[in-house]
């Protein structure tokens, strides 16, 4: 994937990353401004924006449109390859890039966030740690506070069916819905 072919030939001086969205220019505020897709069509522009450099860009790419396509399905080639790492969940990534640290990315165009890459593996593993403990704590948080909140409207229904049962209404005999799709 051509992402860097597309940042050196368009002399591009903003953020150049790849996500799922595609190829994305943009800024550390906004890092999508212009997205182009992984076979080389612009499918996002720069529309409200004054910024000369954002606009040359984009006119460049539109001027040849078969130019943007060969920078994007061609291999980009890196003058050096040094090994950085990062996590998903569990699992410890090696990388490669040129340039350790924000904001340069990858080889394969991921930005290397000071938070989530690490020269070293064991930094990785500490910070994937951490993620995780923290993670955890914040669901448990959750939990309790959803119990809670389902708590408190249990306690009001109860309240309000033992109103109606006073004030001689029909109190209704389904049960409640989770115990409904509890039983099925």
């Amino acid at each position: 994937m051509g992402w860097k072919n597309v940042k050196e030939h368009y002399r591009i001086d903003h953020q150049v990353e790849v996500t799922e969205e595609g190829i994305c220019i943009g800024s550390p505020y906004v890092h999508a401004i212009i997205v182009i897709s992984l076979d080389g069509a612009l499918i996002k522009e720069a529309d409200r924006t004054l910024n000369e450099k954002l606009m040359r860009y984009q006119f460049e790419m539109k001027a040849d449109p078969a130019k943007l396509r060969d920078l994007v399905v061609s291999p980009d080639t890196f003058s050096a390859s040094i090994p950085v790492y990062t996590y998903r969940g569990a699992e410890i990534i090696e990388k490669r890039c040129e340039e350790l640290g924000w904001p340069n990315v990858t080889h394969d165009g991921d930005m290397m966030y000071e938070n989530t890459f690490f020269a070293n593996r064991e930094g990785a593993v500490e910070a994937a740690k951490s993620n995780c403990e923290a993670s955890i704590l914040l669901r448990l948080m959750e939990i309790s506070d959803q119990q809670q909140r389902m708590a408190k409207s249990k306690a009001r229904l109860e309240e309000l069916l033992d109103n109606a049962k006073k004030l001689g209404l029909p109190v209704p005999s389904d049960p409640a819905p989770e115990t409904r799709e509890a039983g099925r």
